[in-house]
């Protein structure tokens, strides 16, 4: 009778452990059902108190006005790009081409230099020849080239490099808007 005695408290108390889950989870649904009522009245619906309320119409005077035309919409100011208006003819160009002349009366031999990054000290200039945008020698001190410039790039340094061991020339080029074609000259 030991063994019967065990299984059956066994069962008893598998039983209250599942009434109680029961029980636990009623409660549970009880709380969150009330919880959504109560939220569901809260909001209202706005709906008819009873009262008969009639509104009285508002009416405005009116003075007789002369036509005018509308004030054009006011174009707001850009804040990104999404925001930029550009006109059907304007051209978005992104470089220019440059022509490059040298003929220098010289029968020395030369180096040109066309470089973007430079620093002025006086009269003396630091070049940074890692951003030269053009290099060539010049043949019997001529040199005739075409090349594509980034917009960015209004202000060149020309460095003209004599193979005599002689000081370098410097020039300081700048993009003329007033152009359509930019040229460089070197004489």
């Amino acid at each position: 009778m030991t063994k019967q005695t065990v299984v059956t408290s066994m069962q008893s108390n598998k039983a209250l452990s599942e009434r109680s889950m029961t029980e636990q989870s009623s409660r549970f649904g009880l709380i969150i059902a009330f919880t959504l009522a109560g939220l569901l009245v809260g909001c209202g619906g706005g709906g008819d108190d009873g009262g008969d309320t009639v509104a009285a119409p508002v009416t405005t005077p009116t003075t007789p006005t002369t036509p005018t035309t509308p004030d054009p919409d006011p174009v707001p100011t850009p804040t990104s790009l999404d925001d930029l208006v550009i006109a059907a003819d304007n051209i978005i160009e992104s470089s220019y081409m440059l022509d490059i002349n040298v003929a220098m009366n010289d029968q020395q031999r030369a180096y040109f230099s066309l470089c973007g990054d430079y620093q002025t000290s006086g009269s003396s200039y630091k070049v940074n020849y890692n951003s030269c945008l053009f290099r060539g020698p010049l043949d019997e001190g001529n040199l005739s080239a075409n090349i594509k410039v980034a917009n960015h790039q209004s202000e060149l340094m020309v460095v003209i490099w004599h193979y005599d061991g002689s000081a370098p020339s410097y020039q300081i080029w700048q993009y003329d808007a007033a152009l359509d074609q930019q040229s460089l000259s070197v004489n």
